[in-house]
């Protein structure tokens, strides 16, 4: 037991490798479902946009594994306004196990610069993950709009 009561998750983070592509794509696609992405890209394309990451450290690309499986993954990088998660994917079956939780503990212990913000950004009806941000600490900051490609305002 840890010192807030909850139970040791077996947890490690790995950078994700070029060979790993097709499986972050796969978890993006699964992570894309899930927020009812309103712009979901093929497969193809998102294995190409997980091998350019990775070879270029556009974003850090990592994985979480509980032993040798891989439960879910993060990309972020640095920006001006803090460490930008980009992603943020825990499998289906490994979720409301504490494994979110602690993978966002090794992150900010390990990966995240420490004297930055984090910035998360989650679609407005994906009320599961806000509420996990809001649980692990995370407060809202802003809100993004858009206006549609072909509409005009009214």
């Amino acid at each position: 037991m840890t010192n807030r009561g909850e139970p040791r998750i077996d947890l490690r983070i790995d950078r994700a490798t070029r060979a790993e592509a097709p499986l972050l794509a796969d978890l993006n696609r699964q992570l894309n479902e899930d927020e009812l992405h309103p712009y979901p890209l093929p497969l193809s394309a998102l294995t190409e946009r997980m091998t350019r990451w990775i070879e270029t450290g556009e974003y850090e690309v990592l994985l979480f594994r509980r032993g040798e499986r891989v439960v879910g993954y993060a990309a972020w990088r640095p920006e001006d306004r803090g460490a930008y998660l980009r992603h943020f994917f825990i499998c289906r079956d490994h979720r409301r196990q504490g494994v979110g939780r602690a993978a966002m503990m090794l992150l900010c212990r390990d990966w995240f610069p420490k004297d930055c913000p984090i910035q998360v950004d989650a679609t407005i009806w994906n009320t599961t993950a806000i509420a996990f941000w809001h649980a692990i600490g995370f407060q809202d900051f802003g809100l993004s709009m858009e206006l549609k490609a072909g509409e005009a305002p009214t």
